[in-house]
């Protein structure tokens, strides 16, 4: 009789131990990869085996809403990234620019939050005033500009580019880019706004680096979504998942901003 008892007792525990697992197998009917940076404050970064920051929580929010499972993996580049989505590797891709060209091989979500790419300047390399609210970026062809390769900076930028090809150098890392202003081998790095201010919280970019008051872009930033991942009721699930979680969105993203201002975001320098 003992026995049963500690049979039953067993075989109790054990439901109540799996029934969450077995809700969570049961609560997604599709998988999807999705590719995430490993080093990619406050937005996406790696503590240990576990994937945090701003459009992780944001993405896992939308997921979970649209009864998606997920797995990530990672990338050295955003160029790579894309090479491995048109091979069909990689499911999603977040923080994305809609463009014309990436169009012709990817699908797009509703837009789930903006971009703002700002300028950053070294602290003895100051605007002058004409040029902190400049109307046009053409003082920018007589600068040397770091940016992100595969990144989308507006028509605003892409004319300094065409103007003068050696003016923007091409770096992978946001670490790497500010690199280069604190050693003033660059005179400007365009970067999102708020992984610049979570670097410029931060040594050795704290006494060196500045944001200037010039934003060179902004745009909506996008899901792209592997073509043929979806059904068209699916895909309409995904964007209704965004659409009905924008307070919630809304309220990460100011939580995450006033981190970065007091300077206590908890993430991977």
């Amino acid at each position: 009789m003992r026995f049963f008892r500690y049979c039953m007792s067993f075989l109790l525990v054990s439901v109540v131990c799996l029934t969450p697992y077995m809700a969570l197998a049961q609560s997604c009917d599709q998988t999807v990869t999705v590719s995430a940076s490993d080093n990619w404050p406050p937005y996406s970064y790696r503590v240990g085996e576990q994937y945090q920051g701003l459009d992780i929580e944001i993405l896992e929010l939308v997921l979970k809403h649209a009864n998606l499972c997920w797995r990530y993996v990672s990338f050295p580049s955003s160029s790579r990234t894309f090479e491995e989505f048109k091979k069909g590797k990689v499911d999603v891709i977040f923080a994305a620019s809609f463009t014309q060209e990436r169009r012709k091989f990817s699908e797009f979500s509703v837009p789930y939050r903006d971009e703002v790419m700002q300028l950053f300047r070294h602290a003895d390399n100051p605007l002058s005033p004409q040029h902190a609210f400049a109307p046009t970026l053409h003082f920018l062809t007589k600068s040397l500009v770091a940016v992100n390769r595969g990144s989308v900076y507006g028509e605003a930028f892409s004319r300094v580019a065409q103007q003068c090809p050696d003016c923007v150098v091409d770096i992978n890392l946001a670490t790497e880019r500010f690199n280069l202003l604190v050693r003033k081998r660059v005179d400007y790095a365009v970067e999102d706004l708020f992984t610049g201010i979570y670097l410029i919280n931060r040594e050795p970019y704290k006494a060196h680096v500045r944001a200037s008051r010039l934003t060179v872009h902004k745009n909506p930033a996008h899901y792209m979504i592997r073509p043929g991942l979806f059904s068209e009721k699916r895909l309409q699930q995904f964007n209704l998942a965004i659409e009905r979680n924008r307070a919630a969105i809304d309220e990460l993203i100011d939580l995450h901003f006033q981190r970065l201002l007091s300077g206590s975001a908890q993430a991977k320098p």
